[in-house]
């Protein structure tokens, strides 16, 4: 009879994917992932009303779904490039919130809820701060301060 650990092997596949989410896991907390996401899936809500009329309409091209589909692609490329320049997340939150409101005249903001989206993936954007680099040296293991020689001090 033959053990899981023998169907297996030396788990590279596990080790793998284990790799593979810690270094995932790592890029996300180095950047706006929520917001940047949100902001993404706000321009696609966007234009769906651009390409619904679009394919209705597809030998009539009127200026409403292309402008839709413009404040659509602006507000997935402001999500996008959130995520990969995140020294610039809180410029590009603004102007996807700032689009995200003016596809409500250009594209109704995708029924208003592409919009609410893009207002929340924005407002992330904004808010989110790199995290901080922590010093060797600045917390103590056991929670006690030290001195400079290494002693505990008493409080």
């Amino acid at each position: 009879m033959s053990t899981i650990s023998d169907t297996i092997g030396d788990n590279r596949a596990v080790q793998s994917v284990s790799n593979y989410r810690s270094r995932f896991g790592a890029w996300k907390r180095q950047r706006p992932f929520w917001g940047g996401s949100l902001l993404v899936l706000s321009g696609l809500i966007i234009a769906i009303i651009p390409l619904d009329l679009a394919l209705k309409f597809a030998l009539v091209p009127t200026d409403f779904a292309f402008v839709g589909l413009i404040f659509a692609v602006f507000v997935v490329l402001s999500g996008v490039f959130a995520l990969y320049q995140p020294q610039f997340a809180g410029f590009f939150g603004a102007a996807g919130i700032l689009v995200a409101i003016i596809s409500i005249f250009g594209a109704l903001g995708g029924f208003v809820v592409g919009t609410l989206v893009g207002i929340l993936g924005g407002s992330l954007c904004v808010a989110w701060e790199p995290p901080r680099e922590e010093s060797a040296g600045a917390t103590a293991t056991d929670g006690s301060a030290t001195t400079n020689d290494g002693a505990a001090a008493d409080d």
